[in-house]
């Protein structure tokens, strides 16, 4: 079960927790549940229209589609400029009497040449709470993120295995008309954790190319004690999250929740809030906030690296940067114990190691396979 007001790492694997302490063995079932817990006002909302493998720019351009302007905030589109003709060289064969030419000034960095950029086109990043390095306006210079991406991931607690989550990278959709990433999630216990409390979990969500904000998410739960649908839509023009929660309980009764509040710009939520901690370029002394809507709070996720790490696991060797999150509502810091995420050193910042530390144990999620996706 999803609990609320956890790290975002957290909410990844807590999954994990809900295996320990359990005695049914099988995942929960009810009559016409399926139609009990869809949400039609969800569906309403929300438009999606896959889009197809022959119109998927990955990085670093923006894709106009029909429909409303991006929002939160006016950024407008960057154009892919055209590729310059070849220049043709003449070859010259230097005579030995000619004189050394001085070395050339090397060019100006990566992140010197975007900040001017930045500044001739207005493009700053927005919130100012967020680190700015790296992004053009709201996009990554440096897209992490690729089309068919897969990290599955091992989960363990107290050293034993509990199940296997998996995130991913799913093919660009058209959502109300936006071009947007769609990222899926999974969580399944193993055959031996099922006999004592099953789980198979999926999330889904869509966030927007242009402004990483998340226009939706979709949490579909059957575990041994619940059958739970959570719907959420973020509604940029209105700046309102309205959240939908239907649940049938191992009494075989039926629960809703429904709710909307208004939500700062450029908010998160608990599953992409996971991918958007990739935008970043995560270096020594590096912390950065970002803001998380979740069930009718607005949190604050505090982030900051802690070190560089090469670890091993069953998925290979990584160079990894470590981060740690940290949860705060209203100014105040919201105790979920110390969590640590292992990103690799590079310009995809893949999730490869989760590590929760609770107060009874340890919960670690490492990755098994990797499959980088497209190029």
């Amino acid at each position: 079960m999803i609990k609320r007001n956890r790290s975002l790492a957290l909410v990844l694997i807590s999954v994990a927790m809900a295996l320990s302490g359990c005695a049914t063995k099988k995942i929960l079932t009810a009559e016409n549940a399926e139609e009990a817990l869809k949400t039609s006002e969800f569906d309403k909302q929300i438009e999606v229209k896959e889009i197809t493998a022959d119109d998927d720019t990955q990085s670093g351009t923006y894709v106009r589609l029909p429909g409303p302007p991006p929002v939160p905030g006016a950024f407008p589109a960057v154009k892919a400029k055209a590729a310059p003709a070849p220049i043709k060289k003449k070859s010259k064969t230097l005579q030995a009497t000619q004189p050394v030419l001085p070395a050339a000034t090397p060019p100006p960095s990566m992140s010197q040449a975007l900040a001017k950029l930045a500044s001739n086109t207005g493009l700053k990043h927005e919130p100012s709470i967020e680190d700015g390095q790296g992004f053009l306006g709201r996009r990554p210079t440096k897209d992490p993120y690729r089309v068919g991406e897969k990290v599955t991931m091992e989960v363990s607690y107290f050293a034993v295995v509990g199940g296997d989550m998996t995130v991913e990278v799913r093919n660009f959709a058209e959502v109300n008309g936006r071009k947007s990433y769609r990222f899926v999630g999974t969580a399944k216990s193993s055959s031996v954790f099922a006999m004592f409390y099953a789980v198979d979990d999926w999330f889904e969500t869509f966030v927007d190319f242009e402004t990483l904000v998340p226009q939706s998410y979709a949490l579909h739960v059957k575990e041994s004690k619940q059958l739970r649908e959570v719907r959420t839509v973020f509604d940029w023009s209105k700046k309102r999250a309205n959240y939908y929660d239907k649940k049938i309980n191992e009494e075989k009764k039926l629960e809703q929740e429904e709710k909307a509040w208004d939500i700062p710009e450029y908010s998160q939520n608990v599953f992409s809030a996971a991918y958007y901690l990739r935008a970043f370029e995560w270096r020594p002394g590096i912390k950065t906030s970002f803001r998380v809507a979740h069930e009718g709070k607005n949190l604050v996720l505090n982030a900051e690296y802690v070190r560089k790490e090469s670890i091993s696991t069953p998925a290979g060797d990584f160079d990894c940067v470590v981060v740690k999150p940290t949860i705060s509502l209203d100014g105040k810091f919201t105790p979920i114990g110390d969590v640590f995420v292992w990103m690799t050193n590079d310009d995809r910042k893949l999730i490869v190691r989760l590590e929760s530390k609770i107060k009874i144990g340890k919960i670690v999620a490492v990755a098994k396979a990797v499959n980088l996706g497209k190029p």
